[in-house]
This record gives C-alpha cells, structure tokens and sequence, in this order.
C-alpha cells in the first residue's frame, strides 16, 4: 500500500492486521499468515535499518543538537539505543554488500541473519565482498542460529588468511594526498594503518563529539552535519601545532624609541624624543605591558599573557578550548579605532572568532568580565543538559 507522496502506508497496514484474529482462521491460512507475517517483519526490518543508516550517515540529526541518528531516534520512539545501533550496522551491510538487499527486502533474511553478516563486514570488510555472495547463500540455506556458526567459522578463517597473506614488498606505510581543484577548491585523501587510522579516527571524533555536546548545550556556531564537523575538528588540529605564544623577538621594534613615562610627562618627553616613532605603553604594578594604544594591532607577548590569565580559554559561553587553541580578538574592532589593551582583547578559539566577526556578534567586558552579546544586543547565555 502506498500512501501520499510515494511513502508507504502503514496505518492502512496496520488497520489491516487489526482486523484479522488469529482464532478466526483455518489451519491453512495460519500457515500461510505465520510464514507472510515473518516475512513482513524482517522486510520491516531491513527497511529501518536502510533508513536509520541513511539518516545516521546524513547527519541531519545534529540541526536537533542530537549526538548520533541512533540517539535522535531513541529520544523520540523510546527504542533502545543499542537496538537502533544495530540495525544501522545491518543498513550498512545492505549499502556495501548489493546481494543481500533484494533477499532482506522480500523478508528472507532476518534481523539476526543482518547481524551475524554485519559482524563479518564489520571485522573483514574486503574479504567479506570478496565472497559476499557464498555468505549471502549460507545465509538463505540456515536458520539465524545455525548461520551466527557459520559466520564465526568464516571470521576465523578470513583473520587466519589475512594474517598468513604474504608480503609484497615493503609494509604499507600511511599515505596522504592533497590537491587543488580548478575551481580552487582542496581535496583531501589518505590510507592508514589500523593504529594511526585509530588514533586519527579517536581525535577526530573527540572534536565532533566535543561540537556536538555545544550544539546541544545552545551553541550557535556549531550547524554543520558530521561530515563537516570532522572536516572542521582536522582543521583545528592542524592550527593548534601551528601556534605558539608570541615572543618578543617577534615584535618589530629594533628602530623605534619606547617610553615608559605618566601622561603629564609626555609634552616633556616628545621634545627628547628627536624624530623617532612615539607611542604610549601603559605597564601593570609588575612592570608587564596592559597597553599599547593604537600603535600596533598585534598583540603583545605582556597582553596576551594578561589576558590568558583572566580569561583562561575561550570566552565564548559553554566552548572549552584552552588558550593554545585562541586568538586575541579587539572587542572594539581595530579597524574601528579599537586599543591593543587588556580591556579590549578576550580569547576567542578559532570557530568561535570567526562565528563574532561574520554574525557581528560582539564581545564586551562588563565589571572585569567578558560578556557575550547577540547582534541586537541581549547577552547570549547557554542552559548546559545533564549527562545522565
């Protein structure tokens, strides 16, 4: 039956079992329900695990600050997470294995026959294409039971042959490769081993998982799907091994004349000063630079360390990026006459400093405090969810 727009009809389905009571039937029509019952449900089936693997891999679930498909799905049906886990690992066999669709679909395999083969290509992904077709028809000759032996059997041996495979040449080694596009666009691709791709994998998914949680706590910033957060998290990454606390030897001051002097000073000392550059440098009770009015844009090694001390990481409400992954950031944009100052520098991690500048948001320090504000003003804060 099929309903508006080409989607099934399962309320019509649905009426249709209601109406049926099972003792009303004869001996030959039980048979023959029982068996298209069992079919209609491993049919029903295969069709959610093809859906929630597709929406999994889709990553539209993260617009509801949700973590994972599995998890949007659990919160709203009540079904259990390790059950929606797993028909989306039995919608992935249906994606990379093509032989087995059409029988899960007509109902012939069922849900334990999807989750004895999903272990096969979880664990052997190339072996398992290489004889999908002999899994698929062990699969149709046995019950789930007697295929889950079959499967671990076929484990067994894939691991043995994979391990006693002889060596071409020298190991493989990881590779990367990136190119530009004509269209100035980069493209990215890699190999790696079981280790490094691990270790890859569980970085990369530490940032995803890190941007999702402030989605869901009211972060505005983070509204891309996986596939782009994970694109985003390599990016930081490659950023944080790129900076380091500015030094003095990287200020370009060897030719100019500093004067540390109080303001009714300064006539007094511009007359001393020859023609050399004047600019103003206010200092704390320690002798460390607060201040270098509008001579420079860049931050000072005493400003930014001042600052780090008071803001300790991204200032942005609920980010927890510590100060090696921020910039300095003019509260009075510098364009705009903003100061190099304490009282007009935060630290903003790179997404977060990006996401002020392009909304026009704008941070402000009120009573020693950075305060985050919207672009018509009110202050932005975050509600943080419970853990449990």
């Amino acid at each position: 039956m099929v309903g508006c727009g080409g989607g099934i009809d399962v309320k019509a389905i649905v009426a249709s079992l209601a109406s049926v009571a099972p003792s009303s039937l004869d001996d030959d029509e039980i048979k023959a329900l029982m068996l298209d019952g069992e079919r209609l449900v491993n049919a029903l089936h295969a069709f959610s695990a093809a859906l929630v693997e597709e929406f999994d891999r889709r990553g539209t679930w993260s617009e509801d600050g949700s973590l994972s498909g599995s998890g949007w799905a659990a919160e709203r049906t009540g079904s259990p997470k390790r059950s929606l886990r797993a028909r989306a690992r039995a919608g992935r066999v249906l994606r990379m294995l093509p032989t087995t669709q059409a029988p899960a679909r007509e109902g012939r395999l069922s849900p334990e026959h999807l989750g004895a083969l999903a272990a096969c290509e979880r664990q052997h992904p190339a072996l398992a294409c290489r004889d999908e077709e002999l899994l698929v028809s062990q699969a149709l000759a046995v019950d789930a039971d007697a295929f889950r032996t079959v499967a671990r059997h076929w484990t067994d041996r894939a691991s043995d042959t994979y391990a006693a495979e002889p060596s071409h040449g020298p190991e493989p080694t990881d590779e990367l490769h990136l190119s530009q596009t004509f269209e100035g666009r980069w493209e990215l691709r890699g190999s790696f081993g079981p280790e490094t791709g691990a270790s890859v994998s569980a970085a990369l998914e530490a940032h995803l998982d890190r941007q999702l949680r402030a989605r869901r706590d009211g972060d505005p910033s983070v509204g891309l799907v996986a596939s782009q957060l994970r694109a985003a998290a390599m990016v930081d990454l490659l950023c944080q091994t790129m900076r380091k606390e500015p030094s003095a030897e990287s200020v370009p001051d060897r030719y100019r004349v500093g004067l540390v002097i109080r303001w009714d000073e300064l006539t007094q000392a511009a007359e001393a000063s020859c023609d050399a550059a004047l600019y103003r440098v206010l200092v704390g009770a320690e002798g460390e630079v607060l201040d270098v009015g509008r001579q420079t844009s860049r931050w000072p090694t005493g400003i930014r360390r001042a600052i780090t001390c008071r803001d300790d990481g991204c200032v942005f409400p609920g980010c927890d990026r510590p100060p090696s992954w921020c910039d300095v950031h003019h509260c009075q944009e510098w364009e705009h006459g903003g100061r190099t100052s304490v009282d007009n520098g935060v630290l903003l991690c790179r997404r977060h400093h990006t996401f002020i500048h392009r909304k026009r948001w704008r941070i402000t320090i009120e009573n020693g405090r950075p305060i985050t504000r919207r672009d018509n003003g009110a202050e932005h804060v975050i509600i943080r969810w419970s853990s449990e």
